[in-house]
């Protein structure tokens, strides 16, 4: 028996189902506040600036501009920064926009990326709040009623949305559409309980202008520019809400490969914005957002390391099997024959392995009841959702390897 082994898996085990009972804890305490609507009650209607910053997005921004034009809010800008594209999305904005005089097109012919396209939009705004939209997201028409009263806190500095998969095809899709459900919605809107939102997400988020001139707007050498400005907007003093009855739809990447290339930028800069706003952990001074992160982050080390330990025990014990068993004339399909289930052969770790996957579960299930999703209609992504356990373990190894060997980080 491998003690160090066993001490490992409990370990992880205990943390990783103490992040989950805290969450359900939250979720079910504050079940009446998921899809609370507050009341639009400012004396005077303020005005908001959207911004959307675009690079190449010929075949996706008429979309998003169309969505744009439904929204019903009197008091709106809609400047489309073109970052220097080199297909026709500035060809495509033009022809979309023409005629309306809600819309200001800056048409930059370098590419700087997108946190400083956000920063040129927002140096132009005259809002009094600060939309962020990708070009490649939509958004519904009574999105800024439903979102906007969350800053009638004045300790408020930004409200993120339900972000959810814009029209899913492929099993792949329909996967990280239930995570999108749970991830980037749900447990934002618990996070939000104890004022632990770590993200402003790109697809939609409404920051404060005040709380955006006195930060410095967004940092132009982070990879993950939303995440990174949710750690500033924490540092000074502001909170972060979600407002789930509010909703956005963004576009999944088409193949898998653009996918994990994605997914290495967002983990990628989460690891360059938790390394440089490390003086935040365990720091009371910013409340339970620099334990939650902490916590969250030793979870998915913890959880990353215990994977990739296993395979490798599981891996090494069963070339020794195959090399002990080549003498001895084993025959395994005779021993089938054989084979009779005992369930106190099961070791404990296993156990432990069952009781999470089944944890898991358990936590999808009530996440999607508690999202108001019918499981019926997300029934693929519902059974291939635990593929994730596996997809997760892939997609951070990636970043953690490139950052630690100084690798390029690639937008798309």
């Amino acid at each position: 028996m491998n003690l160090f082994y066993n001490i490992f898996v409990y370990t992880v085990w205990f943390f990783a189902t103490y992040y989950v009972v805290v969450i359900l804890l939250y979720m079910f305490l504050g079940k009446n506040k998921l899809f609370e609507k507050k009341k639009f009650a400012f004396k005077q209607v303020p005005m908001v600036s959207m911004i959307v910053p675009a690079y190449n997005e010929q075949g996706k921004i008429r979309h998003s501009i169309k969505s744009l034009k439904k929204i019903n809010y009197d008091k709106v800008e809609f400047i489309i920064v073109n970052d220097g594209s080199s297909d026709n999305t500035s060809k495509e904005v033009v022809e979309s926009i023409a005629g309306d005089k809600r819309f200001i097109f800056i048409d930059r012919k370098q590419n700087k990326g997108k946190a400083a396209s956000l920063n040129e939009g927002i140096a132009r705004a005259k809002g009094e709040f600060i939309a962020t939209m990708d070009a490649d997201s939509v958004v519904e028409p009574k999105i800024f009623y439903k979102a906007l009263p969350y800053f009638l806190d004045e300790k408020v500095g930004a409200v993120t949305v339900s972000v959810l998969v814009k029209k899913p095809k492929t099993f792949l899709h329909k996967i990280f559409e239930v995570e999108f459900i749970i991830g980037l919605s749900l447990f934002l809107k618990v996070f939000s309980f104890f004022n632990a939102v770590f993200v402003t997400p790109g697809p939609f988020s409404v920051y404060r202008k005040k709380t955006l001139d006195q930060i410095g707007g967004f940092d132009e050498k982070n990879f993950t520019e939303d995440m990174e400005i949710a750690y500033r907007i924490h540092k000074a003093h502001y909170k972060i809400e979600n407002c789930m009855e509010a909703k956005a739809y963004t576009i999944i990447p088409p193949t898998f490969k653009k996918i994990c290339t994605q997914r290495k930028r967002w983990y990628s800069g989460a690891l360059y914005t938790i390394s440089k706003h490390r003086g935040m952990l365990l720091n009371k001074k910013y409340g339970l957002f620099g334990f939650f992160m902490t916590f969250n982050f030793s979870v998915i080390f913890l959880g990353l390391a215990l994977f990739f330990y296993t395979t490798y025990l599981g891996v090494s014990h069963g070339i020794e099997n195959i090399l002990y068993f080549q003498y001895t004339n084993f025959n395994i399909f005779e021993q089938l024959k054989y084979f009779r289930f005992d369930i106190l052969s099961i070791s404990r770790t296993t156990v432990l392995g069952m009781l999470s996957i089944g944890f898991t579960l358990f936590t999808l299930f009530v996440g999607m009841k508690m999202s108001r999703q019918k499981i019926s209609e997300k029934k693929l992504g519902v059974v291939g959702y635990p593929l994730m356990f596996f997809l997760y373990q892939f997609f951070w190894f990636i970043p953690i390897s490139s950052v630690l060997l100084g690798r390029k980080i690639k937008w798309r």
